[in-house]
């Protein structure tokens, strides 16, 4: 049976279209899946590019436009590339000046109505790709998305450590200086709000490039949170910019964070010190997950519902999931007890 749960996903007018398809996978016309953009760059990051690479071409998504940028590595990058090669819709390996503009020209050679990137030292988790287009599809005011965040060891173990309500994000909180942190490797847009943004990177930010992007998104659309764990940062004992230039990382965020207020409407100028207030006062209670407290921080901050997983029907879901505690056998039967909110 075709993937997608018996559906063929045709994006017309920068969305998804449903169709039922019983063939076998190799009739599926490969060009009835929305098509994504993937964009890996590399320098020297031979001892976890494999994995990388795997993750990704290992997802046998059939609409997959896998871009490989490499800086001009001299370690056994070049060799592991040539072995992976023709998984590759275009690769090239050449020095450049630095890692968004590796990125930047990756996006370039690039077509697909969906785009992320991935850098050589992360992975993707199984049937990420196909659950993304699901999600666009179902949900069509969709044009940013981001799983939850996981990260990994050094070897590759799993760790889950930022979790609901955490992972929630609102222009809103960036321009109360809560930025920290959007899984990049998480996040997936569509082509038509990157073109919004500008469609492009900004140089000018050396390690903030990717929140100085996110800002640029927030002025036209909401990123949306799923409970699917769609990838994992791998944190690595030395040599890793995100550590070593955290200084200048949370310099460079702070200057978008003040040009991104100066942009406001008068309206929001005016309403952005309620927000810092509303930060103070309702945030404990959100990330305690305490109820309607909880709900004045949502208002406040104009955060988007989570999309759940639901296992009953094996659809997604905006509703908050009930959970049921485990039941007690009294006279010989389960009865089940009180049961809570997941969210």
């Amino acid at each position: 049976m075709c993937p997608l749960n018996l559906k063929i996903y045709q994006f017309k007018k920068s969305r998804i279209r449903a169709n039922n398809c019983n063939l076998e996978p190799i009739l599926c016309e490969v060009n009835n899946y929305p098509k994504i953009s993937i964009v890996t760059v590399n320098y020297n990051n031979g001892e976890f590019l494999e994995d990388t690479i795997k993750s990704v071409i290992g997802q046998e998504y059939p609409n997959l436009e896998y871009i490989l940028i490499d800086g001009g590595s001299t370690d056994n990058s070049s060799e592991i590339i040539e072995r992976y090669k023709e998984h590759f819709s275009y690769w090239v390996s050449e020095p450049d000046e630095g890692q968004y503009q590796a990125i930047q020209k990756g996006f370039e050679k690039s077509s697909g109505e969906i785009m992320a990137w991935l850098n050589s030292d992360d992975k993707y988790l199984p049937r990420s790709l196909f659950k993304v287009a699901e999600i666009f599809d179902k949900y069509k005011e969709i044009n940013w998305l981001m799983g939850l965040a996981r990260e990994y060891t050094q070897d590759g173990a799993l760790v889950g450590q930022i979790t609901l309500p955490w992972s929630r994000w609102s222009k809103y909180r960036y321009l109360v200086n809560d930025f920290q942190f959007i899984q990049q490797e998480s996040s997936f847009w569509s082509r038509e709000l990157w073109e919004k943004a500008g469609g492009k990177l900004d140089f000018e930010y050396d390690l903030a490039g990717d929140m100085e992007l996110w800002a640029r998104f927030f002025r036209f659309e909401k990123l949306h949170t799923t409970t699917l764990e769609l990838s994992g940062f791998r944190h690595r004992k030395e040599g890793q910019r995100s550590k070593v230039g955290k200084k200048t990382y949370l310099e460079e965020a702070r200057q978008v964070v003040k040009r991104e207020q100066k942009q406001l409407s008068l309206g929001g100028k005016i309403g952005l010190p309620f927000r810092y207030l509303a930060k103070w006062c309702f945030g404990p209670f959100f990330f305690l997950d305490w109820p309607f407290f909880r709900w004045l921080y949502r208002l406040s901050f104009n955060i988007p519902d989570v999309i759940y997983y639901d296992f009953y029907t094996h659809d997604y879901t905006k509703e908050p999931k009930m959970v049921k505690l485990p039941p007690r056998m009294i006279g010989g039967r389960q009865v089940h007890r009180k049961m809570f909110s997941q969210e």
